[in-house]
């Protein structure tokens, strides 16, 4: 049924039929995208500061390395992304993370990275100003499809669901001691102490939390190159025959 024969029919009907024609619209809407992660990207909104005269946009999901990297995140072994500017994987990782809590119950996802103020950029900001990303995410859909949060400086939290989105430091020992569902480690080759983290998280794939790490490149000699090459950059591979 197309769209345009949905809204003739509730146009004939009276204003209780048509309430619950569109209620049960949005339902089986919020139903499919609780099932496909990138349906529900069609509806999300990001913010492009760099940009004054269009700053909102839609999240491109029909570019096909947007769609590949939502593939990726959804297996249950862990993500290693080397990042670029300007090609809203942040972005992605935010959208991912906002659709994770709001349609899985009881989720603890954390987003680490090397400072405090960029965790809470990420997350949540204090209310009356500027929207971390998870925030402006879920701010920026529909009326309809918004989930009620609350905020508070580097967290979210669902009350409908009992998930929520926390933001951490860089270290080791910020994220020792969690149990995360979903663990961001963003611009991880910039952190100062990834042997310790990645020593702190490791165990954590064994009880199948989600593990990510995203980075710009930050030179060879770091724990972040070894996640991406799969092996110490300057080794040779292993069952390598030279």
């Amino acid at each position: 049924m197309s769209l345009e024969t949905i809204l003739e029919r509730a146009e004939q009907l009276g204003k209780q039929d048509a309430q619950a024609l569109l209620s049960s619209l949005a339902a089986k809407i919020l139903a499919r995208c609780a099932e496909d992660g990138l349906f529900w990207l069609k509806f999300v909104r990001t913010r492009d500061e760099a940009d004054p005269e269009v700053p909102i946009k839609p999240f491109p999901v029909h570019k096909a390395y947007c769609r590949a990297l939502w593939a990726d995140l959804l297996v249950p072994e862990p993500t290693v992304i080397a990042k670029s500017r300007q090609m809203v994987v942040s972005w992605e990782l935010a959208a991912f993370c906002v659709w994770w809590a709001r349609f899985r119950g009881h989720q603890a996802i954390y987003w680490q990275t090397k400072a405090w103020k960029d965790a809470v950029g990420m997350v949540c900001m204090p209310s009356g100003g500027f929207s971390g990303r998870c925030q402006f995410i879920e701010d920026s859909l529909p009326d309809w499809m918004r989930r009620p949060y609350k905020p508070s400086e580097g967290r979210m939290q669902y009350p409908h669901n009992g998930s929520m989105i926390q933001e951490l430091s860089g270290g080791a020992d910020q994220i020792r001691g969690t149990t995360p569902s979903l663990l961001i480690e963003d611009e991880f080759a910039h952190q100062e102490d990834q042997p310790g983290v990645y020593t702190a998280v490791a165990p954590l794939i064994q009880k199948k939390a989600k593990l990510v790490f995203a980075s710009t490149p930050n030179g060879a000699d770091n724990t972040f190159a070894t996640l991406w090459h799969g092996r110490a950059v300057g080794t040779e591979m292993l069952g390598s025959d030279a």
